[in-house]
């Protein structure tokens, strides 16, 4: 159960120290973030302020180090203080993928590895890292958690977002395009909007290239816009996606929470000798995750298409 008042306590903490670094130090609320964090996994207080702002981090620093909390609180905590940066900063909200998504999107792993003891999951595009972090805080077994990220400051949120819930240093800052030699389970991502450049579309070139990150049979979860498939080079993205790829799945994400495109979850599998040929792919349309009775009801149609296809196959491979 997540304790609310561990949150505000974390959140007390880091906010209150970024504040004071940013009128004192000058340094920008989001990488005061980043510092709060270091002070604290170092049980340390910058030397620069004043001694009255050291006293009263000390104080809030004992309260955070008195906790024993969750990953979900710290998680929420930070997100709080990211958004509120991004506020100051003028900086959209769409760079963060929503809470909802990747709750969502933990369902749909735990429904494709059923009986996984343990996951590698990357995310290609990791950005501060709530996405990745928010997936493996929701599944019940071991995660080993790697991200690319090309913002110096998103990555450096991340990696204090790692740190922070003990997920370990596999970040890399980085063009993602050139990130090799992963064998990861399972890809989890959420693509920013793109337009066709000089022939290439992000979005395409990003899921050739990593499909060689992927082990045979291992899946790909992206958060797409609703118009992914209708870029001038979808038709040859499409004969690359029949050689190489199974289609899992499309599910279409609540219009409400987007403010300009909507956005589904396209799910593929990686190809490969022992994978089972599905007899038809997901289809399904979540049209809101504050309904719980609607929800529940799509919950449903999911499960049972789980059901009809996924145990089929496992039922084939005793």
């Amino acid at each position: 159960m997540i304790n609310q008042k561990h949150i505000e306590i974390i959140f007390e903490y880091i906010d209150s120290s970024a504040v004071i670094f940013f009128e004192e130090l000058k340094l920008g609320y989001l990488d005061g973030i980043t510092e709060a964090v270091n002070n604290l996994l170092s049980d340390s207080v910058d030397e620069s302020i004043t001694s009255e702002s050291s006293s009263k981090i000390k104080v809030l620093l004992d309260n955070v180090k008195s906790i024993d909390f969750k990953k979900e609180e710290v998680r929420k905590a930070m997100q709080l203080c990211i958004l509120k940066g991004f506020k100051h900063q003028k900086r959209t909200n769409a760079d963060i993928t929503p809470d909802t998504i990747g709750i969502f999107m933990a369902f749909l792993v735990e429904k494709l590895y059923p009986k996984a003891k343990e996951l590698l999951i990357f995310d290609p595009l990791v950005g501060t890292g709530n996405l990745i972090t928010t997936v493996a805080n929701q599944l019940k077994i071991p995660t080993q958690l790697i991200g690319v990220e090309s913002n110096i400051e998103s990555y450096h949120l991340a990696n204090a977002m790692f740190d922070m819930m003990d997920y370990g240093d596999e970040l890399y800052f980085q063009d993602t395009l050139l990130f090799y030699n992963l064998r990861a389970d399972v890809i989890v991502t959420d693509f920013p909007y793109s337009t066709l450049e000089n022939g290439s579309y992000f979005p395409y070139d990003a899921i050739n290239h990593h499909y060689n990150n992927l082990l045979e049979g291992g899946y790909l979860l992206a958060v797409i816009p609703n118009d992914f498939f209708e870029v001038p080079s979808s038709e040859l993205f499409k004969d690359v996606i029949k050689d190489l790829w199974q289609v899992v799945g499309l599910v279409k994400l609540p219009d409400s929470i987007f403010k300009t495109v909507g956005k589904s979850i396209f799910i593929l599998q990686k190809n490969g000798e022992n994978v089972r040929k599905l007899e038809k792919a997901l289809l399904a349309d979540i049209t809101s995750f504050e309904d719980e009775d609607v929800l529940q009801i799509q919950i449903a149609k999911i499960n049972q298409w789980f059901k009809a296809n996924f145990d089929k196959i496992e039922e084939k491979q005793k």
